[in-house]
């Protein structure tokens, strides 16, 4: 198959839902968007860095799973000639390249598990791999938001122990790094989050 255009990938994404609609499908198009403005801010080709966080969690199109569904997206990517795409679906959840310090339930098969841990020996991260990686850490399935906020989103549905340590380390370093190629903060580029903010806190001193 040829590289893929935005439209197939959305075509991609609505098959996806159509299997199993959850909130996986919204926060795989706001990951989208703010890898896209991301990539662009930093003259990137922000066409594939929309594909990329658009389709990085297409694994959960089989169902409820948990770390497995990196590999589901792989392989799915794969089958249908998108290789390229499918790099994105397994690396995104790996901002430490250990497959011990993941977060979540492990639920591959050893096989897989043999597979993943020498994908992510053998390759280099680019600049696309933490472009997806902190955009998945902006982005919910309502909003594109800070990345402290997100991070409270994802470890209240973990248990926090040295490994969500390790990993608010590497995406805060992915973020001054990003910061520091564009010369000013990411949060220049999403207006929208300074907005969402001031809305919920008026909501919050309302409701308290």
């Amino acid at each position: 198959m040829e590289n893929l255009t935005k439209e197939q990938a959305l075509i991609i994404l609505e098959e996806g839902a159509e299997k199993y609609n959850g909130k996986w499908v919204n926060h795989s198009k706001n990951v989208a968007i703010v890898a896209e403005r991301l990539a662009e801010a930093l003259n990137l080709d922000k066409d594939k860095a929309y594909m990329y966080g658009l389709l990085h969690d297409i694994g959960r199109r089989v169902g409820t799973t948990g770390v497995r569904h990196g590999i589901d997206g792989y392989n799915y990517m794969k089958s249908i000639g998108q290789e390229e795409v499918a790099r994105y679906c397994l690396t995104h959840s790996f901002t430490v390249k250990d497959i011990s310090n993941i977060l979540g339930k492990w639920d591959m098969t050893d096989e897989e598990t043999k597979f993943v841990r020498n994908y992510l020996d053998n390759i280099e991260y680019t600049i696309y791999d933490r472009i997806v990686q902190l955009s998945d850490y902006m982005a919910t399935s309502n909003q594109i938001t800070l990345v402290e906020r997100r991070i409270v989103d994802v470890y209240l549905r973990y248990e926090f122990d040295i490994k969500s340590l390790k990993n608010w380390n590497i995406i805060f370093k992915i973020q001054a790094e990003i910061e520091e190629k564009l010369g000013y903060s990411i949060y220049k580029l999403f207006p929208e989050i300074k907005e969402d903010i001031s809305k919920n806190m008026i909501k919050d001193v309302l409701e308290f």
